[in-house]
């Protein structure tokens, strides 16, 4: 799919969600910058790694670039180092915080006039924990991603300096960012989710700051693209300190860092404050 129509789908799963906050011009206007500048910012960086990696692939001879256990360790030491780890740790802080703090203050002050938002609170600093916690999870899906393709270029070629040809052209394509792990698809995916957490993040903890919310409501995007599991968790009703429940996990909210892959990539739910 073109990357103009990624970016069309994107910014139309981003106004449903956006608009289920009912913030004011400004604050809407912010929110949009802040989800374009998080997006930007995770291509960057996966463009860099992408690069760092094929470097690295193309360094290894002939006879350890055919081996499975050897491609692993290259892929491991590029991402494992300080270098990518704390980039993408602040990445995601600098991008996806301000949405949290945003959608918070908003929900907070928007119900309950009286509500001053607490910018230094606990739920805050738990959740950029969170956050972080995410980075080991994205590179472990590049890992998994990039090992696959590499395996399949060793299964293809014929002979042991064919095979090393073939692996070192995927390395070179996912490189180039045109499709794989490192490509802007990727960087929309990451980005969706960790923005997607954090408003929802944000929205609750405003919610528990006003004193007025008592519980909460999942509301599913209705349309094609959701999943099951979210589908049939619309509607359902829980205290505000209590975890939905949702395809067997419990996720506080949608989005939620705590819960897996398979429940939050992606996810454009919301929810509903229920007084």
């Amino acid at each position: 799919m073109c990357d103009q129509c990624l970016h069309l789908i994107a910014k139309a799963d981003n106004d449903e969600f956006l608009d289920s906050l009912d913030l004011n011009h400004a604050e809407r206007a912010l929110l949009e910058k802040l989800y374009k500048d998080g997006e930007e910012s995770i291509a960057d960086l996966l463009e860099l790694q992408g690069k760092a990696l094929d470097e690295s692939i193309q360094e290894l001879s002939d006879e350890l670039v055919v081996h499975a256990d050897e491609l692993w360790k290259v892929i491991m030491q590029v991402q494992s180092g300080d270098f990518f780890q704390e980039k993408f740790e602040e990445a995601v802080y600098n991008a996806f915080m301000p949405l949290f703090q945003l959608a918070g203050e908003s929900e907070a002050a928007g119900i309950n006039t009286d509500a001053k938002w607490e910018q230094e609170n606990k739920a805050a600093a738990k959740f950029a924990k969170r956050l972080k916690k995410l980075v080991p999870a994205m590179n472990g899906t590049t890992a998994d991603h990039m090992i696959r393709s590499f395996k399949r270029a060793i299964e293809t070629g014929k002979t042991p300096a064919e095979r090393a040809v073939l692996v070192k052209e995927v390395s070179k394509q996912a490189a180039s960012g045109e499709e794989g792990p490192f490509s802007m698809t990727r960087a929309v995916t990451v980005s969706r989710t960790l923005s997607t957490a954090a408003a929802n993040g944000g929205k609750l903890e405003g919610w528990k700051q006003s004193g007025l919310v008592k519980k909460k409501r999942w509301r599913s995007a209705n349309n094609k693209r959701t999943r099951k599991d979210h589908r049939e968790a619309n509607g359902q009703t829980v205290d505000i300190d209590k975890p939905f429940k949702v395809g067997g996990e419990k996720l506080m909210y949608p989005g939620d860092p705590a819960g897996s892959a398979k429940q939050i990539v992606k996810c454009r739910c919301t929810m509903q404050a229920v007084f």
